[in-house]
């Protein structure tokens, strides 16, 4: 959700809760004891982003809150999580497994479905997205509207770049864009491989699957991913091509032949 010049975190919170139905928060085995740079507990902290939009939707009655376990972890117990985010223990957890993908993708559908009309069109909608084999992808293609960190990261002080769920692998920085006749925009990263947020905001539009991979993508998963964000169903337009090395810099992805978006065709 792009946010409005004075909108507070809170409000922008609140606005995405009152246009959807149910949340999935992903739940990774180091979400409950990521650290934000200082060494201190994220969810310790009353004013923690991940914190807040979990809180938020636990509070709401018309929004269904369904933790979805990945990478093997399990449900946080109550004693262990803020007081705000306790009832989230409480909650039926779903296990998201890359073994089971077909199935447990079939399974958040049929939740979804339960919980509004709306996520069935959504969901029927681009059928492809179940071809890609990370748990990225449920959440674009289920259309959740809080992204939560699970965990893993090598830097939590790294702010998570939404549709990512983890933090990226390399530092960002934030530079004027620069747009080019053919609608592609740079630079992708600054100075020292710095990834520009401004650039990854914009690609974000039109790229949502291969940029919310994951940092264990395959090359096949890339190539699935670039074909379901693809909009002319042949070899992709110049602003598709520019998803691959703005993600390969995000989650450091080092393929020993990386995929040409420029000369896939689906």
């Amino acid at each position: 959700m792009r946010s409005t010049p004075g909108q507070t975190s809170r409000s922008r919170i609140d606005q995405a809760l009152s246009t959807c139905d149910v949340a999935f928060v992903l739940i990774g085995k180091e979400w409950l004891e990521a650290t934000l740079g200082d060494g201190t507990r994220r969810l310790d902290h009353a004013d923690d982003f991940v914190r807040r939009e979990v809180a938020a939707a636990l509070s709401r009655a018309d929004v269904g809150v369904v933790p979805v376990l990945v990478e093997g972890a399990e449900r946080p117990a109550p004693g262990l999580l803020p007081s705000d985010l306790s009832s989230l223990a409480k909650r039926q957890a779903f296990e998201l497994s890359n073994k089971r993908w077909q199935h447990d993708v079939s399974e958040l559908s049929r939740i979804a479905r339960r919980h509004g009309e709306w996520w069935s069109r959504v969901l029927s909608a681009r059928p492809r997205w179940l071809k890609l084999g990370g748990p990225v992808a449920v959440l674009v293609a289920v259309a959740a509207v809080i992204i939560v960190a699970s965990g893993g990261s090598t830097a939590q002080s790294r702010p998570i770049l939404v549709p990512a769920t983890v933090t990226p692998s390399v530092d960002v920085c934030t530079a004027q864009l620069t747009s080019a006749v053919d609608g592609t925009t740079g630079p992708l990263e600054c100075e020292g491989g710095k990834l520009n947020t401004l650039a990854w905001q914009y690609y974000a539009k039109f790229n949502s699957l291969v940029m919310g991979l994951g940092r264990y993508a395959t090359e096949g998963q890339v190539i699935n991913a670039i074909c379901a964000d693809g909009r002319n169903q042949g070899i992709t337009t110049a602003i598709e091509a520019q998803a691959y090395p703005l993600a390969s810099l995000y989650y450091g992805w080092r393929f020993v032949n990386p995929p040409d978006p420029t000369t896939t065709r689906c």
